[in-house]
């Protein structure tokens, strides 16, 4: 669940009968999300392989959250997905600065 909808906005949206749209929405931006981060990191040849070694072929960009029900997840392959998406993130960064 992304950090912005809390469980309050889940149970108004059952309430008012919108939760089926609320949670269309949902679903639809986090696939979204997990497009543009996986085209980010696929730019970079190194760190599409790193991505490969790790999970193997066909990541699609998911990446599990820091925390769940309130426990940190703690998952070494989530910790080293998150490493590789920072990086791609650094370097698109530092693309965006050379071309300003």
């Amino acid at each position: 669940m992304p950090d912005d909808v809390t469980p309050a906005d889940i149970r108004a949206a059952r309430r008012e009968g919108d939760l089926r749209t609320l949670l269309r929405h949902l679903t639809t931006q986090a696939a979204t999300e997990a497009e543009q981060r996986r085209a980010l990191v696929m730019r970079h040849p190194d760190l599409a392989d790193r991505i490969t070694q790790l999970i193997g072929p066909g990541w699609n960009g998911y990446l599990a959250p820091p925390e769940w029900r309130g426990t940190l997840n703690t998952s070494p392959i989530r910790a080293r997905l998150a490493e590789i998406i920072t990086e791609a993130e650094r370097r698109a960064g530092q693309g965006r600065e050379a071309a300003a």
